[in-house]
This record gives structure tokens, C-alpha cells and sequence, in this order.
């Protein structure tokens, strides 16, 4: 099998090719650390599978994904993702630009392996980290509940969960204090918490906000 890697980071990138090298079924592992480099190449590119970043300077994981599908389908090339991003709205994006696989940077090599052979045998499904299929499940949960938050509840949700105050929301979102306040009470009220740490909680537990994700 042949390999591409495209990530920022030179010497984990390196460290990741040493490893996939000492596996017999991988033939070759090209680096990549330059989107436009990647793109130069694609078309033309002998590589079975790719496996990139979430979080990069020039361009974001899915973007790039998203590129790579109007150049090569998921026959002609899969593509792993290999991130410290799991926040799952994160995760399914990726998953519905093309991507054939989504695992953390905290898998072992073993389930690595395990990933890139699942994807590379499989043309309809997609394969998803150990680590990962919790934060799925309880994402999925939080999207039957009926807590029915407007845009801008689940907008002032994600700027409480990241820690920010009242007074610092308002300007962000062009809003006075008193008009921020109020919608925090109504959110309180929707999702059935009377302090905001158990607004964060909550919405941490059913998949709002993950706070590994770094936007």
C-alpha cells in the first residue's frame, strides 16, 4: 500500500512515517506539510491513501477533503482523518465531505493499522476511532432531545461553555447585557439547569461542546 501525509507538524509527521514504514503491506510514505504542494501533486499522485489533519494554518481538514473529492473519488483515494479534534459536529463534517475514517492522535499505532486496513478494504463504510464512538453516540443523544434552542441560544451556549462572561458576550454578539442575560435564563430553562457549570455539563455531556475542540 502506498501512503501520503499531509500535516503541519514536521517532526510528528516524520515520527508517523518511521512507524507506518516498519509495517511490511506499506510499500511508501510520501510527506506532504503544504496543502498546495498536496494539490500539485494529486492528480498524478500513486497513493492509495491519505491521511490528514483537522487543524492546519493554510487550510482546515475539510476543506481539504473537499478538494481532494474533485480530484479523486473514495475508490480512487481514501482518505483517514488523524486529529486532536473530537468535537463531533467536527467529526460527521469531515465524514460527510468524503472522508472514509476519523481517529484521534491518541490511537495506538495497533488501532492506526487497524484504521487504514478497514478503510483501504471497505468501498461503503466508515471506520471510527474506539475513543471516538462515545462521543457520537452522545452527540446523536442530544440531537432527539427536544430542548429546541434557537440559533442564538446555542450560539450564546458555545461562548458560556468556552468561558467567556456576560459581560464579555455582549459585544461579541451585538448584543446589550440585559438582552444576553435573558436569553441565559431562558437557556437555563430549556435545558433544566439553574447554574452554569451544569449548563456546561450538560451541554458537554450530550455533544454541544467538546472542550478539546479548539475552534
Amino acid at each position: 500500500m502506498k501512503i501520503s501525509i499531509i500535516d503541519d507538524h514536521k517532526l510528528l509527521s516524520e515520527l508517523l512515517k518511521r512507524s507506518l514504514m516498519e509495517f511490511d503491506f506499506i510499500k511508501t510514505v510520501n510527506l506532504y506539510h503544504e496543502p498546495d504542494k498536496l494539490f500539485a501533486h494529486l492528480d498524478k499522485l500513486e497513493t492509495d491513501l491519505l491521511i490528514t489533519d483537522i487543524l492546519m494554518p493554510e487550510i482546515n481538514g475539510t476543506e481539504l477533503i473537499e478538494r481532494c473529492r474533485k480530484i479523486k473519488n473514495k475508490s480512487q483515494l481514501k482518505i483517514l482523518v488523524l486529529s486532536t479534534v473530537i468535537d463531533p459536529h467536527v467529526i460527521k463534517e469531515a465524514l460527510k465531505s468524503g472522508a472514509n475514517g476519523y481517529l484521534c492522535k491518541n490511537a495506538s499505532i495497533e488501532e492506526l493499522i487497524r484504521a487504514i486496513k478497514f478503510i483501504h478494504n471497505e468501498e461503503k463504510r466508515s471506520y471510527i476511532g474506539e475513543s471516538l464512538k462515545d462521543i457520537l453516540v452522545q452527540s446523536q443523544l442530544f440531537e432527539t432531545i427536544e430542548f429546541n434552542l434557537s440559533p442564538r441560544e446555542k450560539e450564546l451556549l458555545q461562548y458560556i461553555c468556552k468561558g467567556q462572561t456576560v459581560k464579555e458576550i455582549a459585544p461579541e454578539l451585538g448584543l446589550s447585557i440585559n438582552t444576553i442575560q435573558s436569553y441565559l435564563k431562558q437557556l437555563m430553562r430549556k435545558m433544566e439547569v439553574n447554574r452554569t457549570p451544569d449548563l456546561i455539563l450538560k451541554a458537554i455531556k450530550y455533544g454541544l461542546f467538546h472542550p478539546n475542540y479548539v475552534s
